[in-house]
C-alpha cells in the first residue's frame, strides 16, 4: 500500500466517523428554540450549510460577473448557489415542529403555521424510507406534516396515535394519555 492510499483512507474514515458522532450529538441534543422551548426546530447544520453556499455563491456570482469573459454556464451556476443557500437559511428560519399534549403545532418550509388538535387527524402514517421511520400526519382541513420520528421528539403525538390505535377514538382534551400524572390510575381522563 502506497501511502498515498493510506492517508485517503485515514481521511475517508475520519470524516465517517465525524459525520456519525455529528448525527448522534444532534439527536441526543434536539434543536429547541430558545424564545419557545417547545419547538423543535431543524438541526444546527442547516443554516451552516446554507450560509457556506451562499457566500460561496455571492463570491462566484461577484467574479463571474466581474470577468466579462465569463461563461453564461458559471453566471448561472453561481447564481443558482447563492440561492439554493438563502433556500437553506429560509427554511432552517422557517420551520418547527411543536408537538403538545392535545394538539401539534408546526410551520412549514414556507412559513405557513398550523395547529391541528389530534381529534382532528384524518390520516396518519409510518412508513420506512431508506431506514428512517417517517411519520405523515394529515388533518381534516388538509394540513400535512411529515418528519422523521427519530430525528424529532415526537411524543406526545406518537402517544395519540396509539391511544387512537386502542380506543378507535382520538384523546379529547379531558383524557389524561401517556406519561401524565395519573395514566396509570384513570386511562380514559374519569
Amino acid at each position: 500500500m502506497s501511502a498515498e492510499l493510506i492517508l485517503k483512507l485515514v481521511i475517508g474514515a475520519l470524516v465517517a466517523v465525524l459525520l456519525a458522532v455529528g448525527a448522534w450529538w444532534a439527536r441526543k441534543h434536539p434543536n429547541r428554540s430558545k424564545e419557545y422551548p417547545e419547538q423543535v426546530r431543524l438541526p444546527k447544520v442547516v443554516p451552516f450549510i446554507g450560509w457556506l453556499f451562499f457566500v460561496f455563491g455571492l463570491l462566484m456570482s461577484l467574479v463571474s460577473f466581474a470577468y466579462a469573459p465569463s461563461p453564461l454556464g458559471a453566471r448561472i451556476t453561481a447564481v443558482a448557489i447563492l440561492l439554493g443557500g438563502l433556500a437553506f437559511v429560509l427554511m432552517y428560519r422557517n420551520w418547527y415542529v411543536a408537538p403538545r399534549a392535545h394538539e401539534v403545532a408546526f410551520r412549514t418550509v414556507l412559513g405557513k403555521e398550523h395547529v391541528v388538535p389530534y381529534s382532528d387527524i384524518a390520516h396518519y402514517r409510518v412508513q420506512v424510507m431508506k431506514g428512517q421511520p417517517i411519520l405523515t400526519v394529515k388533518s381534516v382541513n388538509g394540513a400535512k406534516l411529515s418528519l422523521n420520528i427519530r430525528t424529532f421528539d415526537v411524543t406526545p403525538l406518537m402517544t395519540a396515535i396509539d391511544f387512537h390505535k386502542v380506543t378507535g377514538r382520538w384523546p379529547a382534551r379531558t383524557d389524561v394519555v401517556g406519561g401524565s400524572p395519573g395514566a396509570e390510575k384513570y386511562p380514559s381522563g374519569n
